[in-house]
C-alpha cells in the first residue's frame, strides 16, 4: 500500500471516529422536563325537583307545607325526594315526575338503580320509566323520568294493608369515555 492510500485510508477512519464521538455527544445531552397539572373537575350531581304531574281517577297528590314535615311531597335535599299520594279506590294512580341535574363539568352515567318495595302483598304498586343503567348524564345537563303509583284495580274487597313504601336509590358514576 502506498503512503497516500494510507494517509486516505487513516483520515478517513478519523473522520467516522469524529463523527460518531458528535453523534453521542449529541445524543447524550440531559435533557430535564418540568411541568405543573392542576384538576378543575366538580361531581355534583343532584336531585332539583320533583312534581306530581298526573292524576287517574280520584287519585290525588298530597302535597307539603314546609319541606316535607308532614310527610307529604317534597323535595328533601339534593339526593333525597318523597312523595306522598291519596288513592281512594282501585285503579286510582299518581305519576311523578322527578328532575335530576348534572351541576358538575365531569360526564356521568347511571351506574344502578335498587327499586324497593316495602310490601309485596299490598295492594298499592310503584313503576317507573325514563331511567336505566348506563343512561348518560351530561355535564350542565339534566334529565327526568316519572314514577307512578297506582292503587291495583283487581281489588274486590277492603284490604287490610292499605299502605305501601318505595324506596328508590338512583347511583351515578363518572361516564366512561
Amino acid at each position: 500500500m502506498n503512503a497516500k492510500t494510507k494517509n486516505a485510508l487513516i483520515g478517513g477512519l478519523l473522520a467516522i471516529v469524529f463523527v460518531m464521538a458528535v453523534g453521542y455527544a449529541a445524543f447524550a445531552q440531559q435533557l430535564t422536563i418540568n411541568g405543573t397539572a392542576s384538576v378543575t373537575s366538580t361531581w355534583q350531581v343532584e336531585l332539583t325537583d320533583i312534581e306530581a304531574t298526573s292524576t287517574n281517577a280520584t287519585g290525588t297528590d298530597v302535597p307539603s307545607a314546609d319541606s316535607g314535615a308532614d310527610g307529604g311531597t317534597a323535595l328533601i335535599n339534593s339526593s333525597t325526594a318523597q312523595f306522598k299520594a291519596d288513592l281512594k279506590s282501585p285503579g286510582d294512580s299518581v305519576t311523578y315526575t322527578v328532575t335530576v341535574e348534572n351541576k358538575g363539568n365531569i360526564d356521568a352515567q347511571v351506574a344502578s338503580i335498587e327499586f324497593t318495595e316495602g310490601d309485596d302483598d299490598a295492594p298499592i304498586s310503584y313503576t317507573y320509566t325514563g331511567i336505566n343503567q348506563g343512561d348518560p348524564l351530561d355535564a350542565s345537563g339534566s334529565t327526568t323520568f316519572t314514577v307512578t303509583v297506582t292503587y291495583d284495580d283487581t281489588v274486590e274487597s277492603q284490604p287490610t294493608t292499605l299502605n305501601n313504601t318505595l324506596t328508590m336509590h338512583v347511583n351515578y358514576e363518572q361516564a366512561s369515555a
